[in-house]
Parts: structure tokens; sequence; C-alpha cells
């Protein structure tokens, strides 16, 4: 059904004798109408003989109201218009003397209203051109050609070809004012009531072009024919859609500089993700988002283009209806059913009217809120889903080898390099019973299926004067491990009010309460299990002690008693939301102000029972609690003034001023107690040794902006920008600091007669910008600490205070990060819209870094916080649009996303070879001359000619003894770079399929390249449980040559290798373990992201029920994986990017839902 938006009614009512110069002055003309309600319609058709004025509007959104009836007299058009759409939620604008558009007040109507008023526009350019001329004929009214107009007759001009038609839309109704044009002249004329149209062109020869605004444009030869009939079907050129930018600002794509891309709602909640960030993966090219694991509540890491900043943040800002809230962080605060669309800003050039909180790129969050919603009826929707939540993969383990080292049993190892457990017949388990030897699947038992529920309840209504939405969410997750969830409740209302003509007051206030229960539990203590030890079911402690565990492994907790008696569980309440302020004060003259609030309490509670490991000082007591909380507050501000003229007939112009004023404060406490001395009594006071730790910050920043837009003939638009910052945590004499941003925007296709089924749209872009991020907290002046001693005593101490002076000192002269970046781009559609094509490429170079450097002891100091160094980010992004089938029930959208960019460090601080930014097995680095991140440590010892693995030729140590590590691979005589952690590319490609009311939606995920160091594999091969060791006990020849280190610790290469070894407990323990390179592998993977078929119940169906709408949905996510890592998902990681170990399962989920409207 087509849009609603496109039934215009488009009303000429034209009579002899009263041409108005200026509808605006007063009048001696009266409107009168009989008593009682009339409907709006029939009153706009009264006006339309009195004024002869063109009215264009939404047929449906003025088809069920109606306007008193008492005998009003009009002394002006505009009072007229006024007084009749006082008791609806309409406005008006008038253009020129002959035009007026009705529109609602909405982002939807705004730009319904102006696609009309560029109709209007063409209208009037074919006017001055004497292309078209609207006139009265008799008493029916029509639109004649400048011929016509004259009164020749056709056949006075014989060389002449007259040509007619209807133009419909592809329901065969009739476009009222699509424009018809002789292509390479100025002939031309606008279809009338009934569609029909009449045009003389010059010959056979001629082409037609046939145009409305939101339809493809169709073109046709004349040819033979007199008569042409056209239907245009709607287009698909995205460029015409308007997309809301920094501030609020709202553009038409095409007039953007800068890549962006928008992601409607219903694209994230397709697939029941409670995370939203999760949901963005892959459906916007150039951003990055690196799921950590599967836990309830986890979350990714996420950021635009790649790093910028060495240690300070990389995430972009996020904007919640205009209003900047805290970091990505907290993004799992998020309803995703709130939200309306998500517009990604990609670059500095797009944010940087935002300052130095965007220099990362910002992600513009609009929610629903009830605009554009059936008028003064309340719609009820409701949203029900269940998703089956199961671990992604299991390792493929071996199962032939009981507990045990070198083939020799040991009932109390965790290795599993004993006998064979076909040999081991009848054993004493780890309680001290007698069992036959047999093989357990205990990450089978211990893993189960989670599951998520959402439930979501909304009541939206628009009304005369307002608009509102009130909405409802509860999501329960559990985890695929016991006592892992997440439990959280959200309260959402949005609105708009009209409070004059001119003065509307909007509101957005989200209310989230998040619980989540996180278990901390290693890896390796779940699958680093022999396959012989049977722990399902079996006692997790000595009986008559609950906190005396059974370990089946000594350095570790007994994973089923930590499961039982160790907690660890956050709670967080927040509000974030804004109000606003609008005041039209002229047509061209709008003052706006904005002010939010996002708050936010984090209480945490860390339980390590009595009996656990962990907070263990004397043994055997043991055990921990930590009690935490956070308290964060950010309030914004932001007053501008828009202006916006057409200075000329070609070129508009808009200004926006404006101040932002922004105060972030946080809090964090934490009691810390070890020792737990009664057991099952969790206070702090139950403790051995306490210790206590407070962090306070504060920033604020002032910034002053400006926004100037040109625009001349919807064909060239330049955009300059300007912000200067003014930051508290910065030094006295650099806290005050520019950025500027210019862009350019050319529509080439509009000056070149390139036919429409060629190239539909075509535009290029390029913009330089420059951004900055200021310092860490804590920037200006060097800090103190409380004093300990002996790691646990703290003052004070019989009134006396102590504290240490940091070793970090800050620098006198610290200045902001600066980021520069150049931005071209292409943005072109083909075949009448059916093919779209937008590339970008873009360099930044990140200078000033902050970092702490480290400097000589004898400053007194280990470290200064300072500028030095500089990072390059060089990239490309393709996003590719197909509609390879588009009929009356079938169609068929494949939307390709690409993204390929190289992080480089291109300079440190003097003196300084890399900077460790963290890590386990292997460190993260950041080092000159490399990308970045790049992992650092152990690798093979290699050929130098042919980069071939080294392997120890010698059979003999120089002492005589016999040589362990004969035939094995040499490491490195130093930690060298195993790789970067970025890939070469990432793709996504996106197919949506709909026949009739049945759509499928499949999104598959493909990551080329980039290294990961698997912790979970190194472990699973030292311990002997992984698939590969299963061949312990065959021959084997390491692929590489032989060689060894000599007395001077040259590497001597000696041919290519031929010794025979076993890859058993030595080869894995002793000689792999400690070579970081040998946990190294490819990141490339790809995967079956999400998948949503979808039912909608036909309206034929519904008519009869209290239902508007009703759709049934089964969805899928990560259901298909296949990854160059063996066993492990590779969508894990810690805190260092590149590097997994010790973290929760990633998972698979399948469901399915319904949503209901009434």
């Amino acid at each position: 059904m087509r849009p609603t938006f496109y039934k215009m009614c488009l009303i000429v009512f034209l009579f002899s004798g009263k041409i108005l110069a200026n509808p605006s002055t007063d009048f001696d003309h009266s409107l009168s109408v009989q008593n009682g309600d009339i409907p709006l319609s029939e009153a706009l058709d009264k006006l339309s003989e009195e004024y002869e004025i063109f009215f264009a509007y939404d047929a449906d959104l003025i088809k069920n109201i109606n306007v008193k009836a008492d005998i009003s007299i009009y002394n002006s058009l505009e009072q007229a218009i006024t007084s009749l759409l006082a008791e609806s939620q309409l406005k008006y604008d008038l253009l020129g003397d002959r035009y007026c558009v009705i529109y609602r007040d909405t982002k939807k109507g705004v730009r319904t209203k102006r696609k009309l008023a560029n109709k209007f526009k063409q209208i009037q350019a074919l006017e001055k051109k004497g292309a078209v001329s609207l006139q009265r004929s008799g008493s029916d009214r029509e639109l004649l050609t400048p011929l016509g107009a004259l009164g020749l007759g056709y056949s006075a001009l014989a060389q002449l070809i007259e040509i007619e038609g209807v133009v419909t839309d592809e329901e065969g109704q009739p476009l009222i004012g699509a424009t018809v044009l002789e292509l390479g002249t100025s002939n031309g004329t606008v279809t009338d009531l009934d569609g029909h149209y009449k045009i003389s062109v010059t010959g056979q020869s001629s082409r037609l072009q046939f145009s409305y605004t939101g339809y493809s444009s169709q073109e046709e030869t004349v040819g033979p024919r007199q008569e042409i009939n056209i239907q245009l079907s709607i287009g698909t050129n995205r460029l015409d859609e308007v997309v809301v930018t920094a501030f609020g600002i709202e553009r038409e794509k095409k007039e953007l500089s800068y890549a962006t891309q928008e992601i409607e709602g219903d694209r994230l909640t397709s697939v029941g993700n409670p995370n939203i960030i999760n949901s963005l993966q892959g459906k916007v090219a150039g951003l990055i988002v690196r799921q950590r694991d599967g836990a309830p509540g986890s979350q990714p890491r996420i950021n635009i283009r790649g790093s910028r900043s060495f240690t300070g943040n990389n995430e972009p800002l996020y904007v919640v209806d205009g209003m900047p809230i805290a970091s990505g962080s907290r993004a799992i605060d998020i309803n995703p059913s709130d939200i309306k669309s998500i517009n990604v800003l990609k670059g500095p050039t797009a944010a940087a009217l935002y300052g130095l909180r965007a220099s990362n790129g910002v992600i513009i969050i609009e929610t629903y809120n009830g605009a554009g919603t059936n008028n003064g009826k309340p719609r009820i929707s409701i949203e029900n889903s269940y998703n089956f939540d199961q671990i992604s993969m299991f390792p493929d383990l071996q199962s032939t080898y009981g507990q045990g080292t070198n083939f020799t049993f040991d009932p109390y190892s965790a290795f599993s390099w004993g006998p064979k457990i076909s040999e081991m017949g009848t054993y004493t388990n780890q309680l001290g019973e007698q069992e036959v030897a047999a093989v357990y699947d205990n990450p089978g038992d211990l893993f189960r299926t989670g599951g998520t529920y959402n439930s979501n309840l909304s009541i939206a209504n628009s009304f005369a004067g307002g608009n509102y939405q009130l909405g409802f969410g509860y999501t329960n997750q559990s985890g695929i491990l016991p006592n892992s969830d997440m439990d959280r409740k959200n309260v959402k209302f949005a609105g708009g009010f009209d409070l004059s003509e001119k003065i509307k007051v909007s509101t957005s206030i989200n209310y989230s309460d998040n619980k989540i229960n996180s278990v901390r539990l290693p890896w390796w203590a779940t699958f680093a299990v022999p396959p012989t030890y049977n722990l399902k079911g079996k006692p997790t402690h000595v009986p008559g002690n609950p906190y005396e565990q059974i370990n089946f492994r000594g350095q570790h907790d007994n994973f089923y008693w930590a499961l039982e008696n160790n907690s660890d569980i956050d709670k967080t309440s927040r509000i974030f939301g804004n109000v606003s302020v609008d005041y039209k004060i002229l047509d061209w003259l709008t003052f706006n102000y904005r002010i939010g609030l996002d708050q936010f309490t984090t209480s945490g509670e860390v339980i390590d029972e009595l009996g656990s490991g962990s907070g263990r000082t004397s043994p055997p007591s043991g055990g921990a609690i930590i009690n935490s909380s956070q308290n964060y507050q950010q309030v914004n501000s932001n007053v501008n003034i828009s202006i916006k003229k057409d200075i000329t007939e070609s070129l508009q112009a808009e200004l926006l001023l404006g101040n932002e004023f922004y105060d972030v404060r946080s809090k964090y406490l934490a009691n810390t107690g070890r020792d737990i001395v009664i057991g099952g009594f969790h206070h702090i006071s139950n403790t051995a040794v306490q210790t206590t730790s407070e962090s306070l910050s504060r920033s604020r920043v002032a910034g002053f902006f400006g926004n100037l837009s040109l625009g001349y003939k919807n064909a060239i638009y330049l955009t300059a920008t300007g912000r200067n910052d003014i930051v508290s945590n910065m030094p006295r004499q650099n806290r005050t600091f520019f950025y500027p941003s210019v862009g350019l925007s050319v529509v080439f296709t509009e000056f070149l007669n390139i036919p429409n089924h060629i190239l539909s749209f075509g535009k290029i872009r390029a913009s330089v910008a420059e951004v900055g991020q200021a310092g860490p907290a804590h920037s200006v002046e060097t800090v103190f600490s409380a004093s300990r001693a002996a790691g646990a005593f703290t003052w004070p101490y019989q009134n006396l205070s102590a504290f240490t002076l940091s070793n970090q000192i800050n620098s006198a002269d610290l200045s902001p990060e600066n980021t520069k970046t150049t931005e071209l781009g292409v943005d072109l559609q083909f075949l009448k819209n059916r093919i779209g094509l937008a590339y970008t490429y873009y360099d930044t170079k990140a200078e000033g870094q902050i970092y702490n450097v480290p400097i000589a002891g004898s400053t007194g100091f280990t470290s200064e916080l300072r500028n030095a160094g500089e990072m390059s980010i060089k990239g490309h992004e393709i996003s590719l649009d197909l509609t390879p089938v588009k009929t009356s029930t079938w169609n068929w959208n494949l939307l390709v996303n690409y993204t390929s960019f190289t992080n480089r460090v291109i300079s440190l601080a003097e003196g300084i070879e890399q900077l460790n930014l963290g890590g386990f097995l292997v460190q993260s680095i950041a080092r000159e001359g490399e990308e970045f991140p790049s992992l650092f440590g152990l690798g093979y010892a290699r050929d130098p000619s042919s980069g071939e693995v080294v392997v120890d030729g010698r059979p003999t140590l120089a002492n005589g003894s016999a040589n362990p590590f004969y035939g094995m691979p040499l490491r490195s005589t130093e930690s060298i770079v195993l790789g970067s952690a970025q890939p070469d590319f990432e793709m996504t490609f996106a197919n949506t399929l709909r026949y009739k009311n049945l759509s499928l939606a499949i999104q598959v995920d493909w990551r080329q390249g980039g290294v990961l160091s698997s912790g979970y594999t190194r472990l699973g091969r030292l311990y002997g449980i992984l698939s590969e060791t299963e061949a312990r006990d065959q021959d084997y020849i390491f692929k590489g040559v032989k060689g060894y280190y000599d007395d001077a610790g040259a590497l001597v290469v000696e041919g290519n290798n031929d010794i025979t070894i076993q890859r058993g407990f030595d080869f894995y323990r002793r000689n792999q373990d400690p070579i970081r390179e040998s946990n190294i592998f490819d990141a490339t993977y790809i995967r079956l992201r999400e998948v949503r078929l979808e039912y909608d119940l036909p309206s034929s169906t519904l008519q009869n029920s209290f239902l508007q709408s009703a759709s049934l949905f089964l969805n899928g996510r990560n259901l298909w994986l296949n990854a160059a890592l063996p066993h492990f998902d590779p969508e894990m990681f810690n805190n260092t990017e590149g590097e997994s170990y010790n973290s929760y399962p990633q998972t698979k989920s399948f469901g399915g839902g319904v949503n209901l409207i009434f």
C-alpha cells in the first residue's frame, strides 16, 4: 500500500477577475459558513475559491477533521487559515502568493512540507520560463501550456506534435502536479486534478521526462504516439530523506558533505538482543562492534573508524533525543523497543559541533514520542518475545586419556596426560570412592539453555496541540551458566505540546532499573577438567562443613561450589532525559533551549564465601566481601538560534549560533574485607582485614559554536562550522581551543542531462575538520592518595592523617589531543534508483597523544602525563544498496557494507620504543611504525632467509645431558610483534525478502584477517584436553629447519628438519606454552548473524477486530559460524582487544514472538 504521504490532494480553484498579488494583505472578501461543523476539506475549498490559492496537503491528514461552522468573517488569508486550523494539530506555510502547504508539525510532517514546497518551486520555475500557465478556461480548472494560454490552436503550428495522457502511481491513482518536461528544452507542463496533461513537442524524436516528488522519474521517446500514459513507482532514493544531525539539525542527505548511515529501530529489535550496541554490529559501514562474550548484561566495545587515542577514550558520543548522555558502557540501560532510529555521524566533520566529546564520532538515537499516530485516538502497542540462548560452540575435546602426567595416573592431578582411559580400570576418585574409569561430559552438564524474555507496552497519541508516548519495558535474561542473569525494567515518556502558535515544549524522560548477576568463573575451571572426573551431582564440600570445599584441583575453587556460594551483583538505577522549548519568533528565525540530566547510581556486592581461594591472606580462612557504589551525574544545557533565509531564488542560507554547557561529576567508593570470619554472614565487619578506597572526578565544559549552510539551486551545498571550547580539566593556559570544519557537496546530476534509467542521482562530497579530546580527570594537578603500610594498614591513625604524592606528574603544558580528518566521497544511484552506491575515503591524523611517559626517577616521579606521539587512520567505506526484484508482490533488497582501515602509530615520545597497553599472555602495544593495536610476545625462532621455524637440532646439551627439547621449536630471544588485532576488512550482507505479507531478513557478517591470542586454546593444550593432544603417542616432525643458538647467542641454521618427536606433555607444557606465537590465530570468520521470518496478518483478517495490525515472527542470532580459530568462538575477548582469556562463552539464540497494535 502506498504511504499516505503520496495521497496528496492539490486543490486548484481559479476564477477570472480575482488575481491576488499578495494574499497576506487585508481584503474585503469574507468567508461565511452555515451553522454546524463541516469537513476541513470543504472549508479549504471555499478559501481556495475566495483567494485563488493552491492548497497542498496529505489527504489522510485532514480526512476526519471537522471545523466549527459559526459564521466567521476573515479579513486576510492568514486569519482565515489560522482560524480553521486552530483546533487541529496542523500548521501551514505560505509559499509566495499562490501556494499554501498544510502539514503536521512533526519531523515527518516537516519533511512532507519540504517535499511539497520543492514541488511548488518546480511549478513556479516552469511558470517563469513560460513553460506552463495556470489559467481559467470556461468553468473548468485547467493547467495550460503557453500555446493554450494564448488561444492558439495546435493546428496552426503543424510542426508541433500534441501529446496527452495520464500520470498515475503504482495503484492507478492520479498524480496531481506531476512534472512533464521535454528534455533539452524549457517546454513543460504539470498534471491536473485527474493526473491528465497536454504538451506540444517538437517532433517524434523528442524525449519526455515524467517526475514527481518521492517517485522515480521516467523517460519516454514520443515516437508516432499521441497518447502516453505513465505509471510512476515510489522512489528508493534515500538521498532525498531527511536525517537528524548535530543538535537536532535536520538535513537532506544530498546536502551532507560527509558519510552518515541511519538504521530504523525495527532493525535493532529484530532478533531480541537486549543491548542496542550489539544490535548495531554490521549495520553501518565504519562502525566497529566487538562483542566481549555472551554474559547477560555484557558490554561490547565500539568505535567508529578505528582508534584515535593510545590510552584515552575511543568510544563515540551518545545523544538521545537531542541530549548527550553517559558513554556507551551503560547502553544496556536503554530499551531497544523505545528507539525509532539511530543515525551514526562517522567523522569529525559530522560531529564537529559537539566539540571535544565527539572526537570519536556520534551515535544519535531518536526515540518514539507519539507523533504521527492516529489523530485523537490512543494507539496501544504490545510486543512479546522469547529467545532460547545456548553456548555458541563447544570445543572438540579428547576422550582417550585420563588424569595424570607422562601416561601415569595421578588421582589428584588436574592434567589429562595420564594413561588411556580404556586401560585404567577401577580407580579411587577425588572423593575417595572406587569408580570405573569412564568419559564424562562435564562442560555439557554444567552449561544450560538460557533464555531472554522481552515484553513491551506503549501507549501513544497525537492530537490537536500535542503528542505523547508512554512506554513500559521488561527484560529478563537468564544466562547459560547458573546464577548469571539480568533483570531490567524501563519506563519512558516522551512528547511535544504546543503552548501557543509559536511556542512548543518537548520532553523525553527515561528511567531504568537494572540488576545484573555475573559469574566470575575461570574458563579452564569449566573445560580444563580431565574427562574421567565425574562432577555432576557430586558433593562440593565436606559433610557438616559447607565452607570446606572438595576441590577437584587444588589451585582453583570447585566451580559447582563457587556457583552455589559466590556472587557478583550490580544494581543500577538510572534516569536521563531532557526538556526543550522551541520558539518560532519569525518564519525565518527560531530559538531553542534544551536542558538535560543523566544520573545513575550503581551499587555492587561481590561475595567470595568463606573457604574460597579468593581473598585468602592466611589459610585456611579465605573469602572476601566487596561493597561498592558509583554515583554519576551529567547536566547539559544547550541554547541556539537558527536563521533560515532565501537570499535569492537560487541561493538559500541557514545559520545556527549556540552555546553548550555541561557539568560531569562522578564518585566511586569501595569497601573491601578479606578473610571472612563466620560463613554465611555477609557483612563487611565480619572480615579480618578491611580497606576503603574512594575516587572523585569532576569536569566542566563551556562551548560556543556556529554553523553556516549555503545551498545553490538545490545542487551545491557548502557548510562551515566552528566551535570554541573552554575546559576545566586542562591547564589554565590551554583551556580554550577552537575547532573548525568545512564541507562541500555537489549534486552533479542536476547539471548533466543523464537519463534517469542510467544514472538517477550523483553526488560528490569533500570535507575537512579538526576536533580534539581533553585529558583524563585530574590532568591539571598532581594528586595525593592515602598512605598505606605493609599493604594493609592505612591512616588516619591516632588522629593523624598521611597522604602520598602520586608517582605521576602532570605536564603544565598539557593540551588536548588534536584530530584532523580529510574525507572524500561519492553517492550514486543507478537504474531508476534500483542500485545505490556510497563510497568514502578518509585520512585522519591524531596528534598530541596524551599518556604517561616514563621519566628519570631522580625527578621524584616515575612518569609524566604529557602530549607525545601521533597516530594515523586511513580507511575506505562502501555501502551498496540493491533492489534486484521489485514487483507488486515480491521485493528483494540487498545491503552490503564494507569497512577497511589501517590504524598506524606514526611516532611516540622521544626515547620511547613502545607503549604497553595491557594484556595477560601477550601485551597489546603501541609501537612506532606498527599497526594499532599490535600483539607483542615471544615468538618462534625463524630462519632470516626463509622465515621458517627453527627447531632445536642439538640431541645433547653442552654438559652432555640429553636435550629435552630436541626436535622442538626454538623460541625468539626477545619479544616480537605477533600481528595486528585489526582485520584487513569487514563486510556485511543484509538480505530482506518480502512476498506479500511474508518477509525474511538475513544478515551475514564476514571478518577477514587480524590475529588473536587464544588463552583458551593455550590452556586446553597445556592440560591435554583438546582433540589435537590426542595424537600424543604418534611420531611427528615439526615443519621447519634445524638449528641452534651458539655460545654468542647467534642463530645457526643447519638444514631442513627431519627429527621425529612426540607431541606430549613436555611438548605442550614446557616447549610450546612459553612461545606465545603458538597460540596466535587468524581471526577470520563468517557468521550468520541474524535471521528473522515474519508474517503480517492481512488487514482483511483484522477488519472486524479491535486490532489495527498484528504480526508473528521467528528469529535467530549467531546460528552458524565458520572460523579460522579452532574450538572456540573468536568473538570473545578481555579488556585487551585481540586476547581472549577467562571470558564467559559467546552465545547463540533462537525464538519468536508477536507484535500487536490496538
